[in-house]
């Protein structure tokens, strides 16, 4: 019985040999094999086609192997092309599978790797700078400069006006004989130094102190190539001056002469510069060198009174004025006083031998006692 659902197809199928019949090419070969036999590659097309037959379990495999794809058996050269292929294309997706396995592996291992905490030391801190406070130094309180007032008035108190009263010979006024100068108390002890010019050919000697006081002088040494003299009163805890350092002057320093001009104006006080040093000059045919030149004014009667520095020093004692000069003219604010280092020089052991003490001069700068 056959089965309904299928139609019934009884009509002869095309044979093999029709099928190659049909052909163009198999009629042509066909018609050569019935005139001449089957040629040798008909022979070998018939053994190709009987051994291309697959068998059934052969068929099997080969659909296993490659799916849907029966598997060729027409050519060993074909499949060996296969065989080599399959193996090239399995050896080059084991080579990636397998790169790809080791490339993964050994990423893992640097990942884990990485992962593995590392102890990174902890850098030592550096200590920051201190910030240290600098002391501000204390400023010392300002050192009082005194004025020009308060420095003659230290060395006026020590500054005398000497009277020489000499004899009077030809003269029926006493006051012809009158030679009037300046001098500076160089000890407390009553010990005053002037110029020899003043107190030469002694006769009655006083001194006027600076306030008002008259007192008998005695003459104790005088040195006329010096042009000094030392006079002593019998008053003692006078104020004596303060020695300066003459050799420390300096043209342009400003100074001060102080005496007693003409004898009428005790106490005077006139100022000027250093005009210059180591002068030399002819009194009373004696030449005295190492003088200081100043122009502050030094008339008649102020010979033998102090020269002062600023601080009240005395540097110097006023000897000699040039008012005029027979073969140059008339000549002002040219004066010149004697070094207080020479004139300390010779008073030293003058004042030492009058006092029967060796008792030397005050130092330069020290106050005399």
């Amino acid at each position: 019985m056959t089965d309904p659902s299928k139609p019934n197809d009884t009509s002869p199928r095309p044979s093999e040999d029709d099928a190659r019949i049909i052909n163009p090419i198999n009629i042509a070969r066909a018609r050569h094999a019935s005139t001449h036999g089957s040629s040798a590659i008909d022979k070998t097309r018939q053994i190709s086609l009987k051994t291309s037959q697959p068998s059934p379990a052969k068929s099997g495999a080969a659909t296993l192997l490659l799916g849907v794809m029966p598997w060729p058996e027409s050519s060993g050269c074909l499949w060996l092309s296969l065989l080599g292929v399959t193996f090239i294309l399995g050896g080059v997706l084991g080579g990636m599978v397998g790169g790809g396995f080791i490339l993964w592996a050994n990423d893992a291992q640097v990942v884990a790797w990485r992962s593995t905490p590392t102890l990174t030391p902890f850098p030592t801190p550096t200590p920051m700078p201190v910030a240290t406070s600098t002391p501000t130094p204390t400023p010392l309180p300002p050192v009082a400069t005194a004025s020009t007032e308060d420095v003659i008035a230290q060395i006026i108190p020590s500054v005398v006006t000497v009277i020489n009263q000499q004899p009077q010979t030809f003269s029926v006024n006493p006051q012809d004989g009158r030679v009037v100068g300046s001098g500076v108390i160089v000890d407390s002890r009553g010990f005053i130094a002037t110029n020899h010019h003043v107190v030469e050919n002694a006769g009655s000697l006083s001194v006027i102190l600076a306030n008002g006081q008259t007192v008998e002088a005695q003459l104790i040494t005088s040195d006329p190539s010096r042009d000094l003299a030392v006079l002593r009163v019998n008053v003692t805890d006078l104020p004596a001056i303060i020695w300066g350092d003459s050799k420390a002057v300096r043209p342009g320093q400003e100074v001060y002469a102080i005496g007693s001009p003409l004898g009428d104006f005790p106490s005077s006080v006139s100022f000027g510069i250093i005009s210059g040093l180591n002068r030399a000059l002819e009194i009373n045919e004696h030449v005295i060198d190492g003088l200081i030149q100043t122009d502050a004014a030094i008339n008649r009667g102020s010979s033998g009174g102090p020269l002062v520095n600023t601080k009240g020093e005395v540097i110097g004692i006023n000897t000699f004025i040039i008012r005029e000069s027979e073969d140059r003219g008339v000549a002002e604010g040219i004066a010149f006083a004697i070094p207080a280092t020479a004139a300390q020089t010779l008073l030293a052991p003058w004042i030492a031998a009058a006092s029967g003490e060796s008792v030397p001069i005050p130092a330069s700068g020290e106050p005399g006692n």
